[in-house]
């Protein structure tokens, strides 16, 4: 695709001719459908329309499915309410996706009533946010796998419990930094104002760490929250043991 898009708009100076068919990057679809218009036909560009449109439909269900299965493994083990690990009678967890259902209907509302742009806003924010937390997920994914070779020492390859983990994680952390660095660009939450005109030297609000207040809070986020889930699991822990002694007795 991209050899195509280069191939319709020219390669000599393309960059600016993105933004003028994107209108600043206001709209940056128009760089493909206008292409498709211009060379194929109008049609291509409707079928083009339906096919985003579905797929995000798709993307949209994973996304609504993986996060009800992880309100209902969190509620199974107790670190959130207990409720969220109901099952109906097709073994879907009906509480977890309704649960999910209700916050995503409410995080449109406040869209709405703030006047967000759907993608400017919303989408940019809240994906660029995604991708910090998966990477950080990730981290601590790759450390888990060396903590847990170490205490049942299964398996005994070095390549597999120490090397090939540790490489994850330093690879890992790598991105992640760098994603931090310019999350003010990926966000478009730069302290400069408009991501579209940043030219990203220091000083232009558009370098690396350049971020307005709502940029640090968004990237701190998921740091946070993992913050809490610690706290929480050294709590529930304790309660383990506390009710594993009381038993006892």
């Amino acid at each position: 695709m991209g050899f195509g898009l280069v191939t319709g708009t020219g390669a000599d100076g393309m960059a600016d001719k993105m933004l003028e068919v994107t209108g600043g990057l206001a709209d940056p679809s128009a760089v493909l459908f206008g292409l498709t218009t211009e060379f194929i036909g109008s049609w291509l560009t409707t079928l083009f329309s339906w096919i985003v449109l579905t797929s995000l439909f798709a993307a949209t269900l994973a996304f609504q499915n993986s996060a009800a299965r992880y309100l209902f493994s969190m509620g199974r083990a107790g670190v959130l309410p207990k409720a969220l690990d109901r099952t109906n009678g097709r073994q879907s967890p009906f509480v977890a996706t309704t649960v999910v259902s209700v916050l995503a209907i409410a995080m449109v509302i406040v869209a709405i009533a703030a006047n967000w742009d759907p993608f400017l806003n919303v989408f940019y924010w809240f994906s660029a946010v995604s991708v910090v937390a998966i990477v950080l997920t990730e981290i601590l994914v790759s450390i888990a796998v060396i903590v847990y070779f170490r205490r049942t020492h299964e398996n005994r390859k070095v390549w597999n419990t120490i090397i090939a983990p540790v490489l994850a994680i330093a690879g890992l952390a790598l991105g992640e930094f760098m994603l931090i660095s310019r999350f003010n660009l990926l966000a478009g939450v730069s302290s400069g104002g408009d991501p579209a005109a940043c030219p990203g030297d220091p000083g232009s609000g558009c370098g690396p760490f350049e971020m307005s207040p709502l940029g640090w809070f968004l990237i701190t986020l998921p740091f946070l929250i993992f913050v809490v889930g610690l706290i929480l699991g050294a709590v529930r822990r304790d309660k383990e043991n506390y009710d594993a002694v009381h038993n006892f007795e």
